[in-house]
C-alpha cells in the first residue's frame, strides 16, 4: 500500500478536522461544483476524459456514470495513496475496465499520448501548480481537435489577506494582535509551495488558456461575501482547532502551538469559541470556471 502524503491525509482527515459531520457537508457542497464542471464538459457519452489532480475520484468517479460503456475515464493525480484509494473505488463499482490510472504532474502530463483525450477536467488543481501556463499546454497537448477543457478554480487573490480582526471567517477583533500572530506562524509553516497559491487571478487564466491554443473559451469568475458561512458548517471549536485550509497548511491546533504562549492560546480560542457560538462569521467567496475548446 502506497504512503500517505499530505495531499491524501488533508483529504481523508485534516480538512475537515476529522469530523465525518463536517466531511459530509463539505462533499456535499463539492458536488454541485463537481456536477457544474461535468455538465460544461458534456457530451461525454462514449467520451475519453482526463481527470486532473483526482484525489479522491470526486468528479472522475461521477465521471464513470456519464461516460458509459463504451468511455473511459482517466484518473491522474500527483498522489500514489490516493490513486490507490480511488482504484479501490473503482474496483467496487466493477467499473476497472473504463478507468485508467496515471501518476502524474498537472504541468507534465507523462504516460497522457497526444491528442488521446475527448475531455479535461480540473477542481481545484491549478491553485497548487508552480507553472501553470506548462499545465495549460499539456492540457491542450492531450487533446484531441474539438476537445475541451472544464475547471473550476479558487482565486485567493479576492479572499486575502482577511480585514484585521477576522480570522477564517471569523470575528477575533478582541484578540486582532493574537490573530495577526497566528496569521504569520501559518505562513511560516506552510509548504514553500504555497506561494503558488496567490500568483494568480481569473485574468490569468484566461489569457493562459489563450497562449496554450485555446479558443472559444468562456470564464466566469463569481464573487460572494455570506455572512453566517463559516459559522454554520463548522461543528465544534475542536473541528477547528484540528482542521487545515489546505493541503500545504498545517492544522489551527500546530498553528497556536507555535504562535503563542499558554494563555494567549486560551484567550485566542475563546474568542474563536465566542464567535462560533454567536455565528459571528463571514464567508468570502470568489472562483471562477472555465470551458475552452482546442481548434
Amino acid at each position: 500500500m502506497a504512503a500517505d502524503d499530505h495531499w491524501s491525509e488533508w483529504l481523508r482527515g485534516r480538512r475537515d478536522g476529522g469530523d465525518e459531520g463536517q466531511r459530509a457537508r463539505s462533499l456535499a457542497r463539492l458536488q454541485l461544483i463537481r456536477d457544474r464542471v461535468l455538465d460544461s464538459a458534456e457530451p461525454l457519452a462514449g467520451a475519453a476524459l482526463l481527470d486532473v489532480g483526482s484525489g479522491e475520484g470526486l468528479v472522475g468517479l461521477a465521471a464513470l456514470e456519464r461516460i458509459g460503456p463504451h468511455g473511459s475515464v482517466t484518473f491522474c493525480d500527483i498522489s500514489a495513496s490516493l490513486l490507490e484509494h480511488v482504484r479501490e473505488s473503482v474496483r467496487g463499482l466493477g467499473m476497472l475496465d473504463r478507468a485508467r490510472f496515471v501518476q502524474a504532474h498537472a504541468e507534465d502530463l507523462e504516460g497522457i499520448p497526444d491528442a488521446s483525450i475527448d475531455a479535461a477536467t480540473t477542481r481545484s488543481v491549478l491553485i497548487y501548480v508552480q507553472d501553470k501556463q506548462r499545465a495549460f499546454d499539456e492540457l491542450h497537448r492531450v487533446l484531441v481537435p474539438g476537445g475541451r477543457i472544464s475547471l473550476f478554480e479558487p482565486i485567493n487573490r479576492f479572499m486575502f489577506p482577511e480585514p484585521e480582526g477576522r480570522f477564517w471567517g471569523y470575528d477575533v477583533s478582541a484578540v486582532a494582535e493574537l490573530a495577526v500572530k497566528v496569521k504569520g506562524a501559518i505562513s511560516r509553516l506552510e509548504h514553500a509551495e504555497a506561494a503558488a497559491m496567490m500568483d494568480f487571478d481569473e485574468r490569468d487564466l484566461f489569457a493562459m488558456a489563450r497562449r496554450a491554443g485555446f479558443a472559444r473559451i468562456h470564464l466566469e469568475l463569481h464573487r460572494d461575501l455570506i455572512p453566517g458561512r463559516r459559522g454554520a458548517e463548522a461543528s465544534s471549536l475542536e473541528t477547528l482547532l484540528d482542521s487545515s485550509p489546505n493541503p500545504l497548511a498545517p492544522t489551527l491546533r500546530e498553528a497556536l502551538a507555535q504562535a503563542l504562549d499558554a494563555s494567549e492560546r486560551e484567550r485566542f480560542t475563546g474568542c474563536l469559541a465566542a464567535a462560533l457560538e454567536r455565528n459571528d462569521s463571514e464567508l468570502q467567496w470568489a472562483v471562477a470556471f472555465l470551458v475552452a475548446r482546442k481548434e
